[in-house]
């Protein structure tokens, strides 16, 4: 096309622009306010909620476990408060598990759901079921390639209740000495609990409140959540050997 072709052209183009009745424009600048206005009241909400945590539990490493567990709370506290006295008896008095069943499936059917049992350990030795929390225990005796823990009558703790959101059915206190590691637990998310003995403790069912009197000392600890369920298995068979026992769990 000659210069003088697009000069007409750009000239005629100019003359449309004049004839043409274009509509107003709309101010658009209440509408972005509105949205700016409402992502920020959402991200306060979030902020706020995980204040409140901080502020009630302690730390920022509280709110991180505190939000991302359903059916259980892990916090991080400067000290430990003092267990209570240990009672004496069977493993399911010394550590306020509930009453003794025959089998899983009496078990099951007193919870109301159907424990996974760890295929590389089998059958559990005993099961127990504790109406607060709603938690059925799975107890293992030492064997060969399952060390003692440390009670020496256990060789782990295999505990399942329901994942639910707001009503936790047990709960951790991190002191000193214990640290909280993020792991995967066969593609789920979950946390390591390890170094020095961290408290432990069910809660009232209906209540939200601390069972005092099952507040105790526990060792290593995997706990994480898997197809509604809240899990965790106590034992001493280090970080990797406790993954691959709850990734057994069916």
């Amino acid at each position: 096309m000659a210069d003088r072709d697009v000069d007409r052209l750009e000239s005629r183009l100019t003359e449309l622009a004049r004839e043409i009745e274009w509509p107003p424009t709309p101010d658009l600048r209440a509408r972005v306010r509105e949205r700016i206005g409402r992502r920020f009241r959402r991200g306060l909400a979030v902020m706020l909620v995980a204040a409140a945590i901080a502020l009630a539990f302690g730390t920022q490493v509280a709110v991180a476990h505190y939000l991302q567990l359903r059916g259980a709370t892990v916090r991080s506290v400067p000290s430990l408060p003092s267990p209570s006295a240990s009672p004496t008896g069977d493993v399911g008095q010394r550590y306020s598990l509930g009453s003794r069943y025959d089998s899983l499936k009496e078990a099951a059917k007193a919870a109301g759901f159907t424990p996974a049992v760890p295929s590389a350990l089998g059958p559990p030795d005993d099961v127990y079921y504790r109406p607060d929390g709603g938690v059925i225990t799975l107890v293992y005796r030492p064997r060969p390639g399952l060390p003692p823990s440390v009670d020496p009558e256990v060789g782990a703790l295999v505990m399942e209740a329901r994942g639910q959101v707001g009503q936790p059915s047990f709960g951790k206190l991190q002191g000193p000495g214990s640290s909280v590691q993020e792991v995967a637990v066969g593609g789920h998310a979950g946390y390591w609990i390890s170094g020095a003995p961290h408290g432990f403790f069910f809660y009232e069912a209906g209540h939200g409140r601390t069972s005092t009197d099952s507040l105790r000392l526990a060792g290593n600890a995997l706990i994480w959540n898997r197809d509604g369920l809240v899990l965790r298995i106590e034992s001493s068979l280090g970080k990797e050997g406790t993954i691959r026992l709850g990734q057994s769990l069916r």
